[in-house]
């Protein structure tokens, strides 16, 4: 196969790893989505937690291992609830190895112990779990458009007055970028091969990266050479970046320049240093991310800064190979030993690069290659060119390979993490409404048996004072008459005041009666309300809302203030009492039973004896009537009977005060029933007795059903929470299936042919 063709099979066999790598990037990103999605709305994201005691939760050797490897036994993980159920003093944060990318950072200092876990609820936790997923996507969203650059971006980063303006201008040959002892780099700069500006050398001064466009002259700044220095070392106009179009000066290596390639167009980016202040440091870290190679520019005099080491642990989440330049190699003086404490600092803080050491890290001198050359440097750059452009896998796409691999990893964790909470989760809760199940019967059990006795109290009640109404009434309306004997007699003479008097004594009789008969009913209704207070400190007794519940207006301090003002008032005792007048007919007795039952009794006894002695004396007055004559004998009659009448009017006229208060007493009794007066009275007391019971029988079945109902409630909030668990846990192991078959997807694109 010829060398064309092999070239040609090459970028197509690189084209094809880019596109599926771009589809398995898509994938990552939609995963990551469903995840926040799913955070967001339906559940909290559990984030582990370690137990020192316990020594922490260890990372298992691959995201493709069985569920065995993938984390601890279950007893190790800690379930999903706030972290105030988490001891202080054993809360902490995951060791590094067991997330890398979706670690949440929530250190207050570089001390382990300082962190603010134990102080954040669950939500805050998943909060920041939902931003840095979104970080995770936006970081995806750049390895797509990386991949999709043909270009090649190389990044020079490091420390302050490391050399790094010192380093690109030896690669370029040409002192572009301003050199001082002094940090004087203040922005980023974007060297790249004039040829990308139709052969015109310029320098273009950049507000806005993401809006630039060479063929715009509205988006940059013309600047002039020898301005260049004043804008990088000031930057008064606050740009973002200088785009610097130059012309390489060709190299004597056989393989030629490094911007002016044949291959590919690669830019040459200069960058502030890292530790001048948060914002840029800030800045660099964000740009880094979409980079192909970093080249990480090491002085030989600091070796590796706390800034340093930060900035390759953050790189390394994607980048596992990192270019490292160690400068000004030539002013040491002891440089195996030097070389020795670099490459033990290079093997903690990225394996795979020190693993390759001979190619990925150089210890060189930017000054003696500008001065006349140098082996080291031209072995070097012989290194980047090749790393740049013959091993584009490892440039290009093994970064956004191990940040997928990463990420899925990280999913594949906290899947299995969610899995086991969501499982505990269940099981919390089945225990829980095991446990509550006898008191939720007992509980439904007392409020039927309180409601049946709080109705049969209202009944009783009700019941009883009808009765007594009814029989007390029914009672005083029968005897009347003997209200009206307690009323003193004047004499025939005042017979109409004492007529008065006697109507007057029966209907307070009527009206006193009818007050104990409310008595009485408030007695009962004070009794009843007794009853169901004690059943309703029965009820405050069972310890559920208790402090909540009240009777209405009324407390149970008012059940000793019921009196017969409170029963509802009808106007007066009776309506026909209040127009009850005095009649002729009170005082004549014309249903004369009783007295003539008096009168025939002494008229039998006077006919018998008028009759024995005019059968004894017939003859004695036949012999009279003819002695005497006829007239004379009838005369004697009519005095017999006129002596006779005026004793039976005597008689009548000395028992006129019995006959008064007889007739008012049978009228008035006769006025009662025809106006159904016991019918209504032990009516009105019995609906005043139930208007006063019912409420607290109400109030108590009510507050029954209010702890039954507030028990369904945690009852259907437990099932609603294990419904919930139920589909995480469903949720979580299609999810940790879907990042597992995702990862081995992408661990397949490897850089063999």
């Amino acid at each position: 196969m010829s060398t064309t063709n092999s070239g040609e099979f090459q970028e197509r066999l690189f084209a094809d790893k880019c596109r599926r790598m771009h589809t398995h990037l898509l994938g990552t990103r939609s995963l990551l989505r469903d995840i926040g999605e799913y955070n967001r709305t339906k559940w909290p994201v559990h984030y582990p937690l370690a137990r020192l005691a316990h020594g922490g939760l260890k990372r298992s050797s691959s995201v493709l291992a069985s569920d065995a490897t993938m984390v601890d036994t279950p007893q190790a993980l800690r379930r999903a609830q706030t972290t105030d159920e988490i001891p202080d003093s054993e809360a902490r944060l995951l060791d590094g190895s067991d997330l890398s990318v979706l670690k949440l950072d929530l250190r207050l200092s570089y001390h382990a112990e300082s962190d603010v876990m134990g102080s954040l609820e669950e939500s805050s936790i998943a909060r920041l779990l939902d931003e840095r997923l979104a970080q995770c996507e936006g970081h995806i969203d750049k390895l797509l458009a990386r991949i999709a650059d043909k270009s090649s971006k190389i990044l020079v980063t490091g420390d302050l007055n490391a050399g790094k303006s010192t380093l690109v201008n030896a690669l370029v040959r040409r002192d572009i970028l301003p050199r001082d002892q002094q940090p004087c780099t203040m922005l980023f700069c974007e060297v790249v091969d004039a040829s990308l500006n139709a052969g015109v050398e310029e320098i273009h001064a950049v507000p806005s990266i993401a809006a630039y466009d060479r063929n715009d002259a509205s988006t940059f700044v013309r600047v002039q050479s020898e301005d260049l220095e004043d804008v990088v070392m000031e930057n008064d106009e606050h740009y973002q970046q200088l785009k610097i179009y130059t012309h390489e000066r060709q190299s004597e290596s056989e393989h030629g320049s490094l911007l002016h390639n044949g291959v590919v167009d690669v830019a040459l980016i200069d960058s502030p240093g890292l530790n001048r202040d948060s914002l840029k440091t800030t800045q660099l870290f964000a740009r880094q991310e979409e980079i192909d190679v970093v080249v990480f520019v090491v002085n030989a005099e600091n070796h590796f800064t706390l800034s340093g080491q930060d900035f390759l642990l953050n790189a390394g989440n994607e980048k596992a190979h990192i270019f490292i330049v160690v400068n000004r190699f030539d002013a040491i003086r002891r440089r195996d030993r030097c070389e020795r404490m670099v490459l033990d600092q290079i093997r903690d803080l990225s394996p795979l690069t020190y693993a390759e050491r001979s190619d990925l890290v150089h210890f060189v001198s930017a000054h003696e290659q500008l001065a006349g050359g140098s082996a080291a440097f031209a072995r070097m750059e012989h290194c980047l060119r090749s790393f740049t452009l013959e091993q584009r896998f490892k440039s290009k796409l093994a970064p956004a390979q191990r940040y997928a691999s990463n990420v899925l990893h990280d999913v594949c964790f906290l899947a299995a993490e969610n899995v086991g909470a969501a499982t505990r989760r269940i099981q919390e809760i089945n225990s829980v409404l095991r446990d509550n199940m006898p008191r939720y019967e007992a509980l439904l059990e007392q409020r039927t048996d309180a409601s049946q006795r709080a109705e049969h109290v209202l009944d009783a009640g009700c019941a009883e004072v009808r009765r007594h109404t009814a029989a007390h009434l029914a009672t005083t309306q029968l005897h009347l008459q003997d209200a009206a004997d307690k009323v003193a007699y004047g004499g025939l003479l005042a017979l109409w005041t004492y007529a008065e008097n006697v109507l007057l004594a029966i209907v307070r009789h009527v009206e006193h009666e009818v007050a104990e008969c409310d008595r009485f009913a408030c007695f009962t209704i004070q009794h009843a309300r007794a009853e169901l207070a004690e059943l309703e400190a029965q009820r405050r007794s069972l310890g559920e809302l208790s402090d909540s519940l009240h009777v209405g207006a009324e407390s149970n301090d008012d059940l000793t203030s019921v009196t017969a003002s409170q029963i509802a008032s009808i106007g007066t005792i009776s309506n026909a009492l209040d127009t009850a007048q005095l009649e002729l007919s009170d005082f004549i007795d014309l249903d004369l039973g009783r007295n003539w039952a008096t009168l025939t009794s002494l008229s039998a006894s006077l006919g018998l004896f008028a009759s024995k002695s005019v059968a004894a004396n017939a003859f004695s007055l036949l012999r009279l009537s003819s002695s005497v004559g006829t007239t004379t004998a009838r005369r004697m009659v009519a005095t017999a009977a006129v002596l006779i009448g005026a004793g039976s009017v005597f008689y009548i006229v000395s028992d006129m005060d019995a006959t008064v208060r007889r007739k008012l007493a049978q009228r008035v009794a006769l006025m009662l029933d025809n106006e159904g007066f016991v019918e209504h009275h032990a009516e009105r007391l019995t609906t005043e007795a139930s208007r006063a019971i019912r409420p607290f029988a109400w109030h108590l079945q009510h507050n029954f059903q209010r702890m039954v109902e507030a028990e369904e409630h945690k009852r259907a909030d437990h099932l609603h929470r294990r419904r919930a668990a139920q589909d995480s846990q469903i949720y979580f192991d299609e999810l940790r299936a879907k990042a597992q078959e995702l990862s081995l997807a992408v661990r397949s694109i490897t850089a063999d042919l």
